[in-house]
């Protein structure tokens, strides 16, 4: 019976090792170029300090899913975060009609997306880039697409 052919076997196995390193170099920068094509790159200096809409493609269903959540520079603002989970009265922010919206939480050391229809999911303390910036559990992924500031300014459609 004959096998199927894997490529990355046979890179490992037959090809001198800087060929093989070379191949998966450029695929990684080919990778990253295509996602700074599709997603909108953050600004030199971060999102900024304060509450930002982060904008998620939830995967399969494919809906985009708006989250108010503090942040400071590439990184979420802890600090804003803890005193929101403890009681403190985050600002008043408005969606848009027909959007849907999730809000942050903190339990232990892990933050979350909450929202009815999807429950809780878990989402890594990582930079906020979009396209690599990725969360969720089991059957509900979600991608950040987008960081908007929460008047509006600034931002893509």
């Amino acid at each position: 019976m004959i096998s199927s052919f894997r490529f990355h076997q046979f890179l490992q196995t037959r090809v001198p090792w800087r060929i093989a390193r070379l191949y998966y170099v450029v695929l990684a920068r080919l990778g990253r170029l295509l996602r700074r094509l599709r997603y909108r790159q953050p600004p030199g200096t971060g999102w900024g300090k304060g509450w930002r809409v982060l904008v998620f493609r939830q995967v399969p269903a494919g809906n985009e899913l708006h989250v108010f959540a503090p942040v400071s520079g590439l990184e979420f603002d802890f600090e804003l975060l803890r005193r929101q989970v403890r009681g403190e009265v985050r600002p008043e922010h408005a969606h848009r009609d027909g959007v849907r919206t999730a809000d942050m939480a903190w339990a232990g050391h892990h933050i979350y997306v909450v929202n009815d229809e999807i429950g809780a999911q878990r989402i890594p303390m990582d930079r906020l880039i979009p396209g690599e910036f990725r969360g969720g559990v089991l059957d509900v992924g979600l991608t950040l697409i987008d960081v908007r500031d929460p008047t509006g300014a600034g931002g893509r459609r």
